[in-house]
């Protein structure tokens, strides 16, 4: 039995986390997320991190038009993750609230590792089988492995067909783009840091005896970083083991549907043509991710085996069919 099997959203307390916990795999690495209407690629989210080695996935919903919450309960029902609803208040920021949550949750207190990143960001390990045990291994004496990001372009597309978007979306910028020096990190659970869930990086602890050792994707140490940061220095940039293939616009079309819901941030106006335009990266082709495809596809299509959870994956994709066509009269970008 899954790790999660027995644990309903309403009886999924303390205690039970931690009992199970004794049972989970090793490392025990939990990847914290928040969403709003992306269920149409929360699968393909899943079942490819499921398959690099995340063992337990934590996932907060807000305000969705979507059948995201359905789709996360029957997961959850299922035993594969975790799901939590996160109502918003007028003026609170989706995203700092569910960060501040989930660094209570007996699901981040457990782990031997925390990886917060979002439903558009796939972790690539280009060492050993691709898993984040192989990640682990290039700076086993870490902290933290800083996880640069690689902006991912439309590839000429003017929105996206069915099936997986990793599949579709080919072609991102190159290693020395600007903003490819941006990181989220995957932190080992230690004393050195004050909140592990933090956004990019944990927060360093002030009182802690020694600074967390924080290393890059190239298995070497970054000297130098006392405090948590958004980027690495360019000093330190490198995506030799390891990259976060960040598929921040997708196409045009699904840039809008983005527009439409909302940053997580509260900062719904930086969603602009030239922002677009910016991140919209085809220099070259990058398919390092395909030796992973067909084992997601796999695992897709055990899941959706079970007739609820297919009903409500379809939903999802309804449902996104319906935002696409309210965001392309709403935004003339």
């Amino acid at each position: 039995m899954s790790l999660l099997a027995t644990c309903s959203k309403q009886d999924a307390d303390t205690n039970r986390f931690v009992i199970l916990a004794k049972h989970a795999p090793s490392p025990r690495i939990t990847e914290v997320a928040f969403t709003k209407n992306e269920g149409r690629f929360l699968l393909e989210w899943i079942a490819y991190h499921r398959l690099i080695g995340v063992t337990d996935f934590l996932i907060y919903t807000n305000d969705c038009e979507d059948e995201s919450p359905a789709l996360l309960d029957r997961l959850q029902e299922t035993g594969i993750v975790v799901h939590v609803p996160n109502p918003i208040a007028p003026g609170e920021q989706p995203q700092n609230k569910a960060l501040n949550a989930a660094a209570a949750h007996p699901l981040v207190t457990a782990a031997d590792y925390v990886l917060q990143i979002d439903p558009d960001e796939f972790l690539v390990v280009k060492t050993g089988d691709g898993t984040i045990r192989d990640l682990i291994a290039t700076a086993p004496d870490a902290d933290g492995i800083c996880i640069q990001m690689r902006f991912f372009g439309d590839s000429g597309l003017s929105r996206l067909p069915n099936g997986l978007a990793i599949e579709h979306l080919t072609h991102a910028s190159h290693e020395n783009f600007e903003h490819n020096a941006n990181v989220k990190t995957l932190a080992r659970n230690v004393p050195a840091f004050s909140r592990i869930t933090a956004n990019h990086m944990p927060v360093f602890a002030e009182d802690a005896a020694t600074p967390p050792r924080m290393f890059n994707g190239g298995g070497e140490e970054i000297i130098g970083l006392a405090e948590r940061s958004t980027r690495v220095p360019d000093a330190a940039r490198s995506m030799r083991y390891a990259q976060l293939n960040h598929y921040c616009v997708r196409t045009l079309a699904d840039f809008r549907a983005k527009k439409h819901r909302g940053t997580a941030a509260n900062n719904d106006k930086k969603l602009h043509r030239k922002f677009f335009d910016l991140r919209n990266r085809n220099d070259v082709e990058d398919t390092t991710i395909f030796r992973h495809i067909p084992q997601t596809k796999a695992l897709m299509a055990e899941w959706l085996r079970d007739p609820a959870l297919a009903a409500r994956n379809r939903r999802c994709f309804e449902a996104y069919e319906d935002i696409l066509k309210k965001s392309e009269t709403a935004f003339d970008l």
